[in-house]
Parts: structure tokens; C-alpha cells; sequence
């Protein structure tokens, strides 16, 4: 069980280097895609917020015209109020209309103040999110470079600790042995092994019964840690 565990060991002392480098494999894609999203949802923000802004612009367009409108049926019904012989239900007729006429364009000035005042800060919003944009893309076009070079030394780094790996023999470690150091690598994030020490795990810093440390010096056996699994070794 001795040369086990020895065997193991070995394979461990790359197997931790290979698991870093593989994590950092997965989370430089990842990182990226997560920046690309959020590049994304800021352009789709701009974007909203450019076509509101448009939107209001054209409503504000669409009540001057219809207020123009209306003003100049103002002035043609002040003109026929104005001439001299003029029948007075239509006088009074015109006068009610003009009435309504004044209320109504106030209401509608109103409105387009109020859209105007909206598209206004609208531009503002649009002017300082353009720059925050822009900020972002230049600090992510760093980003991706740096991604890039640190993925490129990732990979090498993986390739020339897949060659030492590939030199270190399995031979000799019985299939359940190897199967449970693999599968407790995955589980427990590059670690599979533990030394005992002084009655601790050294990887969970649990203390444990001592029968365990007794059946661990027998070398009978392979013992894990009752809290973390991993295989223990002892010096």
C-alpha cells in the first residue's frame, strides 16, 4: 500500500498543477463571455435610450404641427369675428370655438414643453452614457488581449504538464485506487490526497480518531478522511 500511495503522490504533485491550469482554461472563456454580455447590454441601453429620445422628439414634432394647426384656424376665425357684418348666433358660434381653440393649443404647448424637456435630458443621459461606452470598450479591448495571451500560456502550460504526466507510469495502482484518486481530484478541486499529521487531516484540518491513524501506519489498507474523503499519507 506504501508504494500506492507513493505512486499516487507523484501523480498528485502534477495532477494540482494540471487542475489550476485547466480551471483557469475554463474561467478566462467564461470571464470573457460574461464582459461580451455586459458590453452588449450597455449598447442595448444606449440604443433605447437614442430611440426614446427620437420618439419624444417626434410626439414634441407632432403636437407643434397639429398646434400650428390649430393656430391658424384661430387667426381665420378671429378674422371673420373682426369683419363688420357678421350674424350673431355665428359670431358667438366663433367665439366659443375660439375659446376651446386657446384652451386647447395652451394644453397642447404644455405637452411639448414637457417632451422637449424629456428628449433635452435625454441627450444628456445619451451624452454621458456614449462616454461610459466608450470607456468600457477600451478597457475591454485591453481585456481581450490580456485574455487572449494569458489563454495562449495557459494552453502551453497544460501541454508541457500533460508531457510530465504522461512520463509518470500507473502501473502497479489497482483500478478502484485509481478511479477513487481521480474521481476525489474533480471533487475536491485538485487535491485527492491529505497528509495526517499529528492527528489532523492537513487538508480539512478535521482531528481524527486515532484508530485511523493506527490502520493508516498498518499500510494495510487505503484510509481516507471521515470529513473530506481525501486519501491520506503519512510521512
Amino acid at each position: 500500500m506504501q508504494e500506492t500511495l507513493q505512486a499516487l503522490q507523484g501523480l498528485q504533485q502534477i495532477d494540482r498543477h494540471i487542475f489550476t491550469v485547466q480551471a483557469e482554461q475554463r474561467r478566462l472563456p467564461e470571464e470573457l463571455a460574461e464582459r461580451t454580455a455586459k458590453m452588449e447590454e450597455q449598447e442595448t441601453k444606449l440604443q433605447d435610450m437614442r430611440t426614446r429620445v427620437h420618439e419624444v422628439r417626434s410626439e414634441a414634432k407632432e403636437i407643434e404641427d397639429l398646434t400650428a394647426g390649430m393656430r391658424q384656424r384661430l387667426r381665420k376665425l378671429e378674422t371673420e369675428s373682426n369683419k363688420g357684418k357678421v350674424d350673431a348666433a355665428l359670431l358667438m358660434s366663433y367665439q366659443h370655438e375660439m375659446r376651446k381653440l386657446k384652451r386647447n393649443i395652451s394644453q397642447a404647448e404644455d405637452e411639448a414643453l414637457k417632451k422637449i424637456d424629456v428628449g433635452d435630458a435625454g441627450e444628456v443621459g445619451i451624452t454621458a452614457a456614449e462616454g461610459q461606452l466608450e470607456l468600457a470598450k477600451t478597457v475591454f479591448e485591453e481585456f481581450e488581449v490580456n485574455v487572449a495571451t494569458e489563454l495562449e500560456e495557459a494552453n502551453a502550460r497544460f501541454d508541457e504538464l500533460q508531457t510530465e504526466r504522461n512520463k509518470l507510469s500507473a502501473d502497479g495502482i489497482e483500478t478502484n485506487h485509481l478511479e477513487l484518486y481521480r474521481r476525489l481530484l474533480e471533487i475536491r478541486e485538485g487535491e485527492a490526497l491529505a497528509e495526517l499529521l499529528d492527528g489532523h487531516c492537513q487538508a480539512c484540518f478535521v482531528q481524527i480518531p486515532k484508530n485511523i491513524g493506527v490502520r493508516l501506519a498498518r499500510g494495510t489498507e487505503m484510509v481516507q478522511c471521515p470529513s473530506c474523503d481525501r486519501i491520506f499519507y503519512q510521512y
